[in-house]
């Protein structure tokens, strides 16, 4: 076991990047959080961990605001910056080895519908895209669909089992939907 580790390991240094250390942890402490200042890859200090993938988000006060938004951490981008959109047959590369049972931790200081039917918060895994079937993985690519009523004030734990060692995960909230975000915290189980 631990010779196919440090050969998997090896693989990836070889493929021009390195995984993320899992547990990940982002605060949002007023830092630009889609520039490689706030986070950026393994062994690739010009490269962000965080990549918006549309939509609108802000930091205020200590907070990612998302609204009408989407953004994804640990995928790579391309040359251009810009991350290609995951399709049945393909997705971008990933830095979080995501091959074993993990957990994600979303502390929200707020949620709010500003739409209802258009207020949904979605966690997807290996998919770029806001449709939960343009993926590799199908439909299965969508680990979370909760109205923003759903979510609390606090600590929202979501516990996954998909993905493998090459993953990324994207957080989307709907047109209706407003959430203030303060961490993010994904860790095996």
């Amino acid at each position: 076991m631990k010779l196919k580790l440090i050969a998997s390991s090896l693989a990836l240094l070889a493929a021009g990047w390195a995984q993320a250390a899992i547990p990940l942890d982002l605060h949002f402490t007023g830092s630009e959080p889609f520039s490689p200042a706030f986070r950026h890859l393994p062994e690739q200090p010009g490269t962000p961990m965080l990549v918006s993938t549309g939509g609108r988000h802000v930091v205020e006060d200590g907070k990612l605001v998302l609204a009408n938004g989407r953004f994804a951490i640990g995928a790579v981008p391309e040359a251009g910056g810009k991350l290609a959109d995951s399709d049945g047959s393909g997705r971008p590369d990933g830095v979080l080895d995501l091959s074993k049972p993990y957990r994600i931790t979303i502390r929200v200081a707020e949620a709010v519908a500003t739409h209802p039917g258009k207020d949904n918060f979605f966690i997807y895994v290996n998919n770029s895209t806001s449709k939960r079937d343009q993926s590799p993985l199908g439909s299965g690519s969508q680990l979370v669909k909760a109205s923003v009523g759903e979510l609390k004030v606090g600590d929202n734990v979501f516990e996954g089992r998909i993905g493998d060692a090459r993953s990324f995960v994207q957080i989307r909230a709907e047109s209706g939907a407003a959430v203030k975000i303060e961490s993010i915290h994904i860790a095996p189980i």
